[in-house]
């Protein structure tokens, strides 16, 4: 059912509206109402409607004040405007900014209704009209990314804006730098359609990428699809004054293939963190970095111990050097950032400094991972790590964290025997201590209880083996002390953040 607000400061006017119309007969339903232009805006950003109908002559914000800025806020929604004044200056001046119908006081209920009745049926058929692209884009989504059928595709065909048959296909991924909070869906349509002589269709990501499908006629070269994305990135920097990187999937000629070119597509953009911005990028004209088998071992060990010294300058200017390194590729630096949020995560379990800051909760290490894989440039993903060392520098400023001698062998022996069977009982009896006293100083220090150490430390080195080997999940879960895989899974998601599986393939990129 359809919102609606009324807006008159006369209080008869609005009862009146109220009752001379069944509302639920048209399909809507008054939510709110106001006596004045301004009170009215702030009903509408806490809780827009779908229709207003406003008198003209208000206190502190007229009608068309109001129209001009509800629309300026959601051009969709739908406005009549209801006046004393029977002049065609404001009559042509509310159509102007976008009004439905300007009705006379009294009001004619005929008129009203007629005019609340056609509003009606345009948005319910533009919200059908949507749920069709809508629908239309997750199928198309859902193929290129190989969880759909080609069955399915074929079902959409009228709906679509390509053909399926005897056309050439490529799949690009353009994706805006630092664009902020701006709409550019229109823009970027009006510079498609002034470019693009063929079919394409266009699928809008969240996080401020693009994803376009193009067919071309069979007799198209590469290097003419190359030079219509050199004129969309130059319109780009040009007319909307946007930072741009477009990665270009290989030419295939079977919409069969689509996806094996939005895999290239999504591989190429990767390498926004090595080539910049303002680039368009194919295989073809890409500068190969070799993803050299970096463990980082020496970098990681450095920047350990410049966060354990609490050095701030030199580990931001150690961090900047790193960086600076123009042979590392896009998976050399994901790769180590990875680490180093790994190595953070460590530092604070060790430090016991998740408690110190509502920022660490259970599902911080997954989330920083996420966040990670989001940022799309070699600064962006420099600063997210910058900051992160930061923070953890200052925790560790303000928090102090000693453990008794008895706690500190037990957490030494954990470290180097943690594949082995290990007990409370066991370790009580090895440092003559009652195992139930044992257990809660080992919380009370610790923060966890042994068990969750224990399993702490497995998953840490199963981590480890992850990133920096080619061992099978199976094999690395029996190495560390897991006999029963599944348990593995789980345990790792549960500290991690992410299972086992997805942090292999996020090694791959």
């Amino acid at each position: 059912m359809n919102k609606v607000m009324l807006v008159d400061d006369e209080k008869l006017i609005i009862e009146g509206l109220l009752n001379i119309l069944d509302w639920e007969e048209l399909d809507l339903k008054v939510t709110k109402t106001s006596s004045n232009g301004k009170d009215a805006i702030e009903k509408f950003t806490e809780d827009p409607v779908d229709i207003i109908i406003s008198d003209i002559n208000m206190p502190k914000l007229n009608g068309l004040e109001l129209l001009k800025r509800i629309k300026s806020i959601n051009d969709k929604t739908r406005f009549i405007i209801i006046s004393g004044y029977d002049e065609f200056s404001y009559a042509k001046e509310a159509i102007k900014y976008g009004a439905d119908n300007y009705i006379l006081k009294p009001i004619d209920e005929d008129e009203l209704k007629l005019t609340l009745n056609k509003i009606v049926m345009e948005i319910n058929n533009n919200k059908n009209i949507e749920n069709k692209i809508l629908t239309k884009n997750r199928i198309l989504f859902q193929y290129i990314n190989g969880n759909a059928s080609k069955e399915e595709l074929v079902k959409i065909e009228n709906h679509l804006d390509f053909s399926l048959k005897h056309k050439n296909y490529t799949v690009a991924i353009i994706t805006f730098i630092n664009k902020g909070k701006k709409d550019l869906t229109l823009y970027i349509e009006n510079i498609f359609k002034g470019i693009f002589k063929e079919g394409y269709e266009i699928l809008h990501r969240y996080d401020g990428q693009i994803i376009i499908i193009n067919s071309w006629n069979k007799h198209t070269e590469y290097l003419e699809i190359k030079n219509y994305y050199e004129e969309v990135k130059n319109n780009i920097i040009e007319k909307l004054n946007q930072k741009v990187f477009i990665s270009i999937g290989d030419l295939t000629d079977s919409v069969d293939e689509i996806e094996f070119t939005y895999d290239i597509a999504k591989a190429l953009n990767k390498y926004m963190l090595t080539e910049g911005s303002n680039i368009c990028l194919d295989r073809y004209s890409l500068n190969y970095i070799n993803d050299n088998n970096l463990t980082f071992s020496k970098e990681l060990e450095n920047i350990n111990k410049l966060i354990i010294e609490k050095k701030l300058y030199e580990l931001e200017n150690y961090i900047e050097t790193i960086f600076d390194n123009n042979q590392l590729s896009p998976k050399n630096i994901y790769d180590l950032c990875i680490k180093i949020i790994f190595l953070i995560h460590n530092i604070l379990e060790e430090f016991k400094l998740k408690k110190s800051s509502d920022k660490y909760e259970d599902d911080s290490l997954g989330n920083m991972i996420l966040e990670l894989c989001s940022e799309n440039t070699r600064e962006n993903v420099k600063t997210f790590i910058t900051s992160e060392l930061r923070e953890i520098i200052e925790l560790m400023n303000n928090t102090d964290v000693c453990y008794s001698p008895v706690i500190r062998q037990v957490i030494n022996l954990i470290n180097k025997n943690y594949h082995k069977e290990l007990s409370l009982k066991t370790l009580a009896q090895k440092y003559n201590i009652n195992s139930s006293y044992l257990g809660q100083i080992f919380t009370k220090e610790v923060g966890v209880s042994f068990s969750e150490y224990l399993n702490k430390i497995k998953n840490t080195k199963a981590k480890d083996l992850i990133l920096n080997t080619n061992m099978r999940i199976n094999d690395i879960a029996r190495s560390v002390g897991y006999i029963d895989t599944s348990y593995f899974y789980r345990k790792f998601k549960k500290y991690f953040g992410v299972c086992p599986s997805t942090l292999r393939n996020m090694k791959k990129y």
